[in-house]
């Protein structure tokens, strides 16, 4: 006959057992949390238009519409985890003085802890992307190769070289985006599927991006000066604001020519882009930056409207572009 003693062990072990099944849910909860804080930044400003950007230039998969678009936020989504672990592990700093909501400075997860997670994240989206297609692999390899030389060989540190590499950074997560919502991931060769001639919307898109990317900087002037970056809005403080009404509107105009909408929605579009611009020009508050960033973001990424692309592949095609 067992003695009490001996039984014991037994009990305290069933005892850690379903102590950690009951506080699992919230453990669960909490990491998920930390998580999303991350990229808490990124919703409207990265994932929303680029998701928008992403599947409507993909290629309508009839048969399963909204699981690929699911998964291709998803993917959108755990990749822009990676960048972000890697860029708040990079200037903890900085976010403890503009953003002491973020994981790292309200304490949910340690600095440690977070680079810990962020070379986890690495291999982690390179596998989840492999899964998709050796395409999306490739684009995954490319956007972690640029934010490494965004984040760790000083590429932030030159607004020039900043923009550039921004760039490069939101095609990949566009490109990643595009390949997982079509229907047919892997129908060419690899050299095929990327071609860049598949992808017109893109093309023209990285152009927009490295020439007015700079308005993500007019609001973060004073910190970015403390970690030692030198950001377009910092090398050039006036011209950077008098290019924004002169190159939004101008992008604008040659997304109108190459889609061709009616003239209600392409005058609406152009005048738009010169709000927004002359927004930046004469609104000079943080909080106004802040929201004109927002609106530069809403209006870089709405040209994947329906009805607003409908010939803007055909066009594209008649210039050569396919």
């Amino acid at each position: 006959m067992r003695t009490p003693s001996s039984s014991s062990p037994m009990l305290s072990s069933a005892s850690r057992f379903f102590s950690w099944v009951d506080s699992f849910p919230k453990s669960l909860a909490y990491h998920l949390e930390t998580c999303f804080l991350f990229t808490k930044s990124d919703i409207k400003t990265i994932i929303v238009p680029v998701s928008i950007l992403g599947i409507g230039t993909a290629p309508l998969c009839r048969s399963q519409p909204v699981e690929h678009s699911l998964q291709a936020i998803f993917w959108l989504w755990i990749v822009l985890l990676q960048a972000n672990l890697s860029n708040q592990t990079s200037s903890p700093e900085e976010d403890a003085g503009n953003k002491p909501w973020r994981p790292i400075p309200a304490g949910r997860i340690s600095l440690r802890n977070a680079v810990i997670a962020h070379r986890i994240s690495i291999p982690a989206c390179a596998l989840l992307s492999l899964y998709f297609s050796p395409a999306v692999l490739v684009s995954c390899l490319l956007f972690t190769f640029f934010l490494s030389l965004h984040n760790d060989f000083d590429g932030a540190k030159n607004g020039f070289a900043k923009s550039l590499l921004n760039g490069f950074g939101y095609i990949m997560l566009a490109l990643g985006t595009t390949l997982i919502a079509g229907c047919d991931r892997e129908s060419d060769s690899l050299m095929e599927t990327l071609h860049w001639k598949n992808f017109p919307e893109l093309t023209i898109f990285f152009f927009v991006i490295i020439t007015t990317i700079h308005a993500q900087d007019f609001q973060d002037v004073e910190g970015d000066r403390e970690v030692g970056r030198n950001t377009i809005p910092m090398i050039l403080p006036e011209i950077s604001r008098i290019s924004m009404p002169i190159l939004l509107p101008f992008w604008s105009v040659i997304i109108v020519f190459l889609c061709n909408p009616p003239a209600l929605l392409g005058s609406i579009f152009v005048a738009f882009s010169m709000i927004i611009g002359f927004r930046f020009l004469l609104m000079r508050k943080v909080k106004e930056d802040e929201i004109s960033y927002f609106l530069y973001n809403v209006s870089a990424f709405s040209t994947k409207f329906p009805d607003h692309l409908a010939n803007f592949r055909p066009r594209l095609v008649r210039l050569g572009c396919r």
